[in-house]
């Protein structure tokens, strides 16, 4: 069954199908970002399994061609062949006898038409010694990947694929040294080979290729792995879905349930990821995936209980009753739903008036990404001067990233501190540490920086100096219960999110949401403003012709809960809708000018952890006198809630490296060129203007201008 036609050609207008494989395609190309056929020239999709580890006893009796032939009958034109390096009994203790296992593999699959990826697994979980930096061994996989390359080059297997690094957890800058290593080992053989990158974090921080890719001399061999497990990664789609503007992606690891493999199961969430791998305008290319994992093992994301046959698929079950394995073989059978309706054809966006279906999704966010499409350098980690420049750190309790934290203390050249953390508060900065990074003496290794926080489980989202953290939201009680909504997390002054929404008509629109009972509505006039460029969005119902009344808002405290049954053993878990607020207002409404698609900023100033989705409803027809319509009723608000308070230039813009600021009434700034990544690449004090000349790799910026009253941002396009 082909795809549905959600999933566009990028090239051609053809959708890509499921019953394509080597036969038809050929060998595989790179045409711009878009993995595509030779022969053709048009955009192809592999969809397929990952073994378990080829060394790991409940993988055996689920390889050899009786297995691929089992994996195309249920509609796979991929393996991966995942390859444990360093753990008991795997590559390193026998490379013969794996480095056969695999040209074997490659061997096999040519026969029946199937591309084959062979993985280089560098990261073991739970091995005390696994540092996740590929470069501990480099040499033995240029080794590895020299002789697989060859053998494939002098057999003519064009089918074959390499991924040089699974989930490093080491860097970008040493996973890129490592790659440029390795890429050439492998194109000195197959010069047009089609080659995998492990990402940071697990596979998980997409962004950070955008602005420092591998060399160009590779473009058209490398792809960018980006992992996903369903139940807790899914606040990393909009990382996901940007990425694909700038980067080849392959989704080389993912499954249907947790990060550990364990339950349990989320199909909501798993259809969101198989639709962003469609083409759609969010998300716009058509994305290769390979589902984790085709073995015997006895976890949940195992497609088998038992031996891997037809006879014993996974039995296991949602708590709907849903069988996981009969949720795979609907995605293998070509079924492309997009949540949260299912098959509904659903534009990832924010719409205004909010559907009843679908209500704000915070994680439908522009540039996708914690520290992308928003980025703080809040003072809850390091101690600034009066414009908000960096000049110390500080461990008075506050909440902190000590790993962004050291990196910028480096900037400043600064020592770069060990940290104790307790309860997820940093409570000191010495030799001690209190996190689980140790090395084999039990001394503080370089993942302490880390300060115990993870890119994936539960806590996955925790990045403080990074920007806005969001939560699963279960809305419980209402009638939006686990529907895969977000809730604010964890967030902090001065964060900020930019959205582009798609407005019905223009005017007025009253705000309320989803507010769960973790909302301590910490200040009168709530924590939140809503702006664009063209000024404060938000207005009282009464003064519609000020937009200085209301600049921002929150909501009242949650004490009844819309399921009682939560209220004494679950108070965590209670939800309720309620209207917005702004100290004696008792109704905020947020208005716009025009229909269509539009930019929004949200901008946060306090505590708004617990605020799940939002709902926008039309309220009445815009006002002709209102200041967003009349540039003589009022102008800009220069409030010093105004995010875009300080006017400033950039020249030139698009610049290929040099370029100037220049600041509006010769004022003292503190400028900060931040990378899609959230990286502050250039941070400097600037009065009047400054000429700046740094060598930025080619991508898009934010440049922000802070002073001692308001923030302003811009956007930097390097050529």
């Amino acid at each position: 069954m082909a795809v549905t036609s959600m999933a566009l050609s990028a090239n051609a207008g053809t959708a890509p199908s499921l019953e394509s494989n080597y036969f038809d395609w050929g060998k595989l190309t790179l045409v711009d970002n878009q993995l595509s056929s030779s022969k053709t020239g048009n955009p192809i999709q592999l969809k397929g399994w990952s073994t378990y580890s080829l060394h790991d006893d409940e993988v055996q009796g689920c390889l050899g061609k009786e297995q691929w032939n089992l994996m195309q009958e249920y509609g796979a034109n991929v393996v991966r062949l995942a390859m444990y390096i360093d753990a008991q009994n795997s590559y390193l203790g026998n490379e013969s006898k794996f480095k056969d296992l695999v040209k074997k593999s490659i061997a096999e699959t040519k026969t029946f038409g199937m591309y084959c990826i062979v993985d280089w697994h560098i990261y073991v979980d739970g091995s005390d010694n696994a540092s996740g930096d590929p470069n501990d061994y480099v040499n033995e996989s240029k080794d590895f990947f020299g002789e697989i390359s060859k053998y494939c080059a002098d057999n003519g297997y064009d089918h074959v694929l390499y991924e040089i690094c699974n989930e490093p957890t080491c860097g970008w800058a040493n996973i890129k040294s490592y790659a440029e290593q390795v890429i050439p080992v492998i194109t000195a053989n197959q010069s047009e080979a089609i080659i995998i990158v492990g990402t940071d974090q697990w596979c998980q921080k997409i962004m950070e290729p955008v602005t420092n890719p591998i060399s160009s001399d590779y473009k058209k061999n490398v792809m960018y792995s980006f992992h996903y497990y369903a139940c807790t990664h899914k606040y990393l789609l909009g990382e996901f879905r940007n990425a694909q503007n700038y980067l080849p992606v392959f989704v080389s690891e993912w499954s249907a349930v947790n990060f550990n493999g364990e339950g349990p199961f989320c199909a909501e969430n798993s259809d969101e990821l198989v639709y962003a791998c469609e083409k759609t305008d969010a998300a716009p290319q058509v994305v290769s995936w390979c589902l984790w994992n085709w073995s015997s093992k006895n976890e949940a994301s195992s497609f088998f209980t038992g031996a891997c046959s037809s006879n014993n698929l996974s039995a296991y079950t949602d708590k709907s009753g849903r069988i996981y394995s009969d949720y795979v073989t609907e995605l293998f059978s070509g079924r492309v739903c997009c949540p949260p309706i299912p098959c509904c054809g659903f534009d990832y966006q924010n719409i205004i008036p909010t559907p009843a279906s679908n209500l704000w999704h915070w994680d439908f966010f522009d540039f996708g990404g914690e520290g992308v499409a928003y980025h703080d350098a809040n003072s809850g980690a390091w101690v600034k001067d009066s414009i908000g420049a960096v000049v110390d750190y500080r461990n008075d309790g506050e909440e902190v990233d000590v790993y962004s934290l050291a990196k910028k203390m480096q900037w400043i050249n600064k020592s770069c501190p060990w940290s104790t953390v307790e309860d997820n508060r940093v409570v000191s900065f010495d030799s001690t540490i209190s996190t689980m990074w140790k090395d084999v003496d039990g001394k503080a290794t370089y993942k302490s920086l880390n300060a115990g926080r993870y890119y994936s489980g539960t806590d996955g989202s925790d990045r403080p100096d990074e920007g806005v953290d969001l939560n699963l939201a279960s809305c419980k009680g209402t009638d939006y219960a686990y529907l895969g909504y977000n809730s604010l997390y964890r967030v902090e002054k001065d964060e900020w999110i930019n959205y582009t929404v798609k407005v019905e008509k223009p005017g007025y629109y009253k705000i309320s949401g989803i507010i769960g009972s973790e909302y301590k509505a910490p200040s009168k006039n709530g924590e939140i403003s809503i702006m664009s460029e063209q000024d404060n969005l938000l207005r009282d119902v009464s003064t519609l012709k000020d937009n200085k009344v209301i600049t921002t808002f929150g909501f009242p405290r949650t004490t009844v809960c819309d399921d009682p049954a939560v209220a004494d053993t679950a108070y965590w878990d209670c939800w309720t809708r309620s209207d917005a607020i702004s100290g004696d207002h008792k109704e905020v409404l947020c208005v716009f000018k025009n229909a269509g698609e539009q930019r929004i900023t949200i901008k946060f100033y306090g505590d708004a952890s617990g605020i799940g989705p939002l709902i926008f409803d039309w309220y009445k027809e815009l006002d002709p006198d209102d200041p967003i319509t009349c540039e003589d009723c009022g102008g800009w608000n220069t409030d010093v809630n105004d995010v875009n308070a300080s006017k400033f230039s950039i020249n030139p813009n698009p610049t290929s490296g040099e370029f100037t600021i220049t600041l509006a009434d010769n004022i003292e700034a503190n400028v900060e060129v931040v990378n899609m990544a959230g990286q502050v690449v250039v941070s400097q004090k600037v009065v009047g203007s400054a000429t700046i000349n740094k060598a930025l790799a080619s991508g898009v910026y934010t440049v922000v201008v802070k002073t001692d009253g308001s923030v302003s941002t811009q956007k930097l396009v390097v050529k």
